[in-house]
């Protein structure tokens, strides 16, 4: 009776309790302190974005102008002096002409026969002038650099103004990229037909090249003072283009190819600069992708649970946006996480605050004290969970939060804070 008794009220808590931690994904920004303010803070900012082909552009278009210009020199004074070397010409052989008349025509058949050859003048060709032909110049590649600035260059915390505000000057140095060339692979494959089976070789084509664009950055105070300078080295090292490969040999106008390549990574390498500056200086509108969990349970037996991580989920999704929303949000979220907490029961697989239910609301916690940047609190429940007999999931978890804070205590450091 007894055991009946107890295999009945242990099947009555499993109905109760009975729940699985779920994860839901979320994507949600927040704005990363720099890791060197300027002190003190200046309000404003302008980008601006120079570029070293410009320069190499111009020099070739100036040799090429003067080319033309001596070219078409070359052609006036060649056709001033024509209509005088055609006379020349002209008047020198009427005289041979006249020379050669007056000889005997046994002396003209004597000639030709111990000279042989015709001995009867012939008059000089003078040639027409004609402009010689200049070839236009192949410059490298311009853009609307005040539009590039306005889009990738932007300080986040700052306002963008020229008034008592910083430079933020980029130099892009110029795109280089190796001749593009078709490569190709004979590989083995292998066909079946009734039965039997055939190898035979098939050529793969795809192309290759390296290119680069580097670039640097500059910024300024407002007495044109420098902050700080950096040419990354990561912009300066080429990169290897390569092609899926196909059956089909491709086009040997690689063109188009290398346009696309040079205008891709041109935003890419703005992008990388932008987020340096910003890193550096700025007050970074950040994306981060991480997870919240939840607890799907039968009877509502964890309302309080969900109702914390819908609290959750909503602060964080509204902390760029709604400051006020997200602050009264995640505050909810953090005591009811840790009024949750005081259940806890790691060593009863059957507690309604288990220990997998305890791990997910611990890390949903500390997801809320990131976003409210408590470093100290955030500390004290990493301390909690590392004591905890972790999956290699959540070790892995744990890891990571421990870098994030890590960042985070030293950004705090650096804003004083």
């Amino acid at each position: 009776m007894k055991l009946s008794l107890t295999l009945i009220l242990s099947c009555f808590i499993g109905l109760v309790f009975g729940q699985a931690v779920k994860s839901e994904d979320i994507t949600y920004t927040y704005v990363k302190l720099p890791t060197n303010p300027l002190q003190p803070k200046v309000d404003n900012y302008y980008s601006t974005i120079t570029s070293s082909s410009e320069a190499a552009n111009a020099k070739l278009m100036a040799e090429f102008e003067a080319d033309k210009a001596r070219a078409e020199a070359d052609y006036q004074r060649e056709l001033a002096d024509y209509p005088a070397k055609v006379k020349a010409a002209d008047d020198k052989f009427a005289k041979e002409m006249e020379v050669y008349n007056a000889k005997s025509t046994a002396t003209k058949v004597i000639e030709k026969q111990l000279l042989n050859e015709n001995t009867k003048p012939v008059k000089d060709y003078v040639a027409q002038p004609y402009r010689r032909t200049i070839s236009q110049p192949v410059l490298k590649s311009s853009y609307d650099y005040p539009s590039l600035a306005a889009t990738y260059l932007v300080l986040d915390g700052f306002t963008k103004a020229q008034v008592n505000a910083l430079s933020y000057a980029v130099n892009i140095e110029g795109y280089e990229h190796s001749q593009p060339m078709i490569k190709s692979e004979a590989k083995d494959e292998v066909s079946v037909k009734d039965g039997v089976r055939t190898t035979y070789k098939v050529t793969y084509y795809w192309i290759e090249f390296t290119y680069r664009m580097p670039m640097s950055v500059r910024v300024s105070g407002v007495n044109n003072q420098e902050i700080f300078y950096v040419a990354p080295a990561e912009l300066s090292a080429f990169k290897t283009y390569k092609s899926s490969s196909s059956k089909t040999a491709p086009s040997s106008d690689f063109s188009m190819l290398v346009k696309s390549t040079e205008e891709n990574l041109l935003k890419e390498n703005l992008k990388f600069i932008n987020h340096l500056v910003n890193d550096r200086i700025g007050y970074e509108v950040t994306t981060r992708t991480t997870s919240l969990d939840y607890v799907k349970s039968k009877n509502d037996a964890h309302a309080d649970v969900m109702e914390a991580y819908n609290n959750a989920t909503i602060g964080l999704k509204t902390l760029t946006t709604n400051e006020a929303l997200a602050k009264q949000k995640l505050t909810a979220a953090i005591d009811a996480f840790k009024v949750i907490l005081t259940e806890s029961d790691v060593y009863d697989k059957k507690a309604r605050i288990d220990k997998d239910v305890t791990v997910a609301v611990y890390f949903d916690l500390i997801e809320c004290y990131f976003a409210m940047r408590n470093t100290v609190d955030a500390e004290a429940a990493l301390k909690s969970v590392g004591q905890l007999d972790l999956s290699n999931r959540d070790k892995k978890q744990k890891e990571k939060m421990d870098e994030l804070f890590l960042d985070l205590t030293l950004r705090k450091a650096a804003n004083g804070l």
